[in-house]
């Protein structure tokens, strides 16, 4: 299998970041594409007979341009690493919309997953389905078609696959053991997020650190910081909206 030098790809995005120039963005995009293939070889041996190279290609092409458009060096990790974490989020987002599922109801879906968040943050604990159905103003019958909508969605690669070995799809697209450039990422992206922590207001990196970390509930970092509950959950929604605006750039199919 062909493969660019890691010093290559990075001295391109290296350049593509500075100049933003269309002509380096081409060059380092023709420059990464035996990546983009040699991850949908990997994939594509783990899926069952129907599943085209070409579709996953295609996806990760989408996924390779917004990670060449969302580099920095300044990330501390080498583009490889970043760019396949990306494109191999794009595949597997390309495999999961073949589900054919409504739009009304994937709708009623972000509503639903809208609603546990607003209720998690109101009572400091993980909301029921019941909470969250009230919550979106759900009827008992959009809930239930969600839910099943769910199980198909995971029936496709995240759930149980037909036949004599029943893991799921998703599981055997996973080496047994890590990617290390997937470690990497995730080491840096981790990194990213504490540094972002650390820099907000002191009592917003208690309540983010005691909720997130501790599994603390809102009453109970109240007391702690000796403020009412109502206080801690506007504090965690202005903490979210910071860390949101500092780590948008990192965002990314997967």
């Amino acid at each position: 299998m062909i493969a660019f030098p890691c010093s290559s790809l990075d001295g391109l995005a290296a350049a593509f970041a500075v100049t933003r120039a269309r002509s380096d963005r081409d060059r380092l995009c023709e420059a990464a594409m035996p990546l983009v293939r040699r991850i949908a070889t990997v994939v594509r041996r783990r899926l069952p007979a129907h599943f085209s190279a070409d579709d996953l290609i295609g996806d990760g092409c989408i996924g390779l341009l917004r990670a060449i458009d969302r580099f920095d060096p300044a990330f501390g990790v080498t583009f490889e690493s970043w760019a396949s974490r990306i494109v191999r989020g794009a595949m597997l987002n390309g495999l999961r919309r073949m589900d054919a599922i409504p739009e009304r109801v994937r709708r009623d879906a972000r509503a639903l997953d809208e609603a546990r968040w607003i209720v998690a943050q109101r009572t400091g604990r993980s909301a029921s389905e019941r909470d969250a159905a009230e919550t979106a103003q759900l009827s008992v019958t959009k809930v239930a078609a969600v839910r099943r909508a769910g199980n198909h969605a995971a029936l496709s690669i995240d759930g149980p696959s037909a036949g004599e070995h029943s893991s799921p799809i998703a599981e055997r697209l996973v080496s047994s053991q890590r990617d290390p450039a997937a470690l990497a990422a995730e080491r840096a992206l981790r990194a990213m997020v504490a540094r972002a922590v650390t820099e907000l207001p002191r009592r917003e990196q208690v309540i983010v650190l005691s909720f997130y970390c501790r599994g603390a509930t809102f009453g109970e970092i109240g007391r702690t910081l000796g403020v009412s509950k109502q206080r801690v959950s506007q504090l965690h929604g202005r903490a979210l909206s910071v860390l949101r605006a500092k780590l948008k750039p990192l965002e990314s199919d997967l």
